[in-house]
């Protein structure tokens, strides 16, 4: 299958959900010839979970360019963990508020499809502020697909 996709952003956040995310657009990627995308996002300011101790191997008391330089290394490491040299892997790394910073990316540069994982709150999560994959859902110049997977 050549053609559908050629450009798929997948934004990580070390969860189980943004892992199911990255290794269905791995396949996809491989089915279509594609490239794909590891995008992370740093806050600006600390995160609800951050105020817990940190998140994902992020730490609160870190800087954001200290947390920037980890995120770039993690997605390197993840990078070279996939074996399939047909399938061209990027890392990128911004910082900003997470649904603004995955369309923007989105659109500035043209992709073609977003893969995220979605822990499917559900609608009173997104009456009390939204989830990150409903904003980009609604916000996205391209198709999302979203993962669900157990929590």
């Amino acid at each position: 299958m050549i053609g559908l996709y050629k450009k798929i952003l997948v934004p990580f956040d070390n969860t189980i959900q943004s892992n199911s995310a990255l290794r269905h657009a791995y396949r996809m990627a491989i089915a279509f010839r594609a490239s794909v995308t590891l995008f992370h996002v740093v806050p600006c300011k600390a995160s609800v979970d951050a105020k817990k101790g940190g998140t994902n191997g992020l730490k609160r008391t870190d800087s954001i360019r200290e947390n920037k330089a980890r995120a770039k290394l993690i997605l390197e490491q993840l990078k070279r963990s996939f074996s399939n040299l047909d399938v061209k892997i990027n890392v990128d790394v911004a910082i900003g508020k997470h649904s603004n910073e995955v369309c923007k990316k989105a659109k500035i540069e043209g992709y073609d499809l977003i893969v995220m994982g979605s822990r499917g709150l559900g609608k009173i999560h997104d009456l009390l502020g939204g989830s990150v994959s409903s904003k980009v859902s609604s916000n996205a110049p391209c198709p999302v697909i979203l993962i669900h997977t157990a929590n």
